[in-house]
């Protein structure tokens, strides 16, 4: 297979993928969650009330940034003595209303008032129909903190684990986020925090035979691609260079001067630029700056030693230490809730070779280390651990 990776001008990618479970996330509705059809929220939705009203007006808000969804079903699921003589309808018209303030078509919008479980709380359930236009070319594997999607910068909306994205959709993560996409073929694109990235089109036959396409505008994307067919190619674009991918884990990051760099994890990467071509290998980097040759290959830096804490408990925010490694200018500190550092993910950087934890920062964490050198180049993740913090 031949994947590549274009960091350079162009765009385009290739995508789709299984839906996958997103955590309850801050807000008035506990977290939302388009799943096959129902619109799940991460708490219980009380027939009335300010909460309510307040979660309502959230999902208005997430269904216009879906512009797959074609309607919307409010039923109001009360028991019989609340329910007759059309109570029950009215409960679910009057959030039918808060939808439409918040602005739903009230022509997308239904009501429905089917009767509830015995001895079960009155509440409301929404459910969806969704018509794409187009096939989506991804889905948000997982998403934290600010992760938004749309058109064009200036109509991007918040999104969430699960939602399906269409060709020609900007995917952006602010500070402090990152996202995780699955795509068709069974590759995987992470966008690191503030990172900007455009999707394009997948193309795959029954051979196996596949084109994917993405266009980093700026920030860094990870991604473990997935075996192709022969002729299959993988691109990630950039407006400084074009790297053509062999091999199936690597990093790319487009900066603000145009410089684009690489980082090989796994395989062969062939960086291209306007004056020249060079090959980097798993464990080596280069970089291309406007109107130069790309960079021999340098190597990554190892992944550091770490010291503590390797597990336990402790009352307050421990701080977390570990071994120097030689060339490394200062330390990406990464700190998440699970495991695979898909969300929930807290980035740091630290010039020495300790971190103080935020305070705030309670519960189970698992902790990792990445050395960087003097000229931005991330090597080799450090092994896993974790702590608690419990007061």
């Amino acid at each position: 297979m031949k994947t590549t990776l274009l960091v350079g001008a162009g765009l385009a990618l290739g995508l789709f993928a299984e839906p996958a479970l997103a955590a309850p996330a801050p807000g008035a509705c506990g977290g939302l969650r388009f799943e096959n059809g129902r619109l799940e929220t991460g708490s219980v939705l009380a027939p009335r009330g300010a909460q309510t009203e307040a979660c309502l007006r959230e999902i208005a808000e997430a269904v216009k940034a879906r512009p797959a969804i074609r309607s919307i079903t409010v039923a109001a699921r009360l028991p019989d003595a609340e329910r007759l003589e059309g109570q029950g309808l009215a409960v679910a018209r009057a959030a039918a209303d808060v939808l439409v303030s918040a602005g739903v078509p009230r022509t997308r919008v239904s009501v429905v008032a089917p009767p509830s479980a015995p001895d079960a709380p009155g509440q409301l359930q929404l459910a969806y129909i969704e018509r794409a236009p187009l096939p989506a070319v991804a889905r948000l594997r997982a998403a934290s903190g600010d992760v938004s999607v749309g058109p064009n910068p200036a109509e991007l909306r918040p999104r969430v684990a699960g939602d399906a994205l269409y060709t020609g959709e900007l995917v952006n993560t602010a500070k402090g986020a990152q996202a995780e996409l699955a795509l068709a073929d069974g590759s995987v694109v992470r966008v690191a925090q503030e990172s900007l990235v455009r999707l394009g089109t997948l193309e795959l036959t029954a051979q196996m035979q596949r084109k994917v396409q993405l266009e980093l505008l700026h920030g860094t994307v990870e991604t473990e691609a997935a075996k192709g067919g022969v002729g299959s190619v993988f691109e990630v674009r950039t407006r400084g260079a074009v790297a053509g991918v062999r091999g199936t884990r690597f990093r790319v990051s487009a900066q603000g001067d145009g410089t684009s760099r690489l980082e090989t994890l796994e395989g062969k990467v062939a960086l291209s630029a306007e004056r020249g071509e060079v090959d980097v290998n798993g464990g080596f980097g280069s970089r291309a700056k406007p109107d130069q040759a790309p960079e021999a290959p340098r190597a990554l830096l190892p992944a550091p030693l770490l010291g503590a804490p390797r597990g336990g408990t402790f009352p307050t925010a421990p701080k977390l230490t570990w071994k120097a490694v030689e060339g490394a200018s200062s330390y990406r500190v990464e700190l998440a809730r699970a495991a695979d550092f898909a969300s929930g993910t807290e980035v740091q950087t630290a010039p020495g070779l300790e971190l103080a934890v935020p305070p705030a920062l309670m519960g189970k964490w698992f902790w990792r280390v990445l050395a960087v050198d003097a000229d931005g180049f991330i090597g080799y993740p450090s092994k896993i651990y974790t702590f608690d913090v419990h007061p």
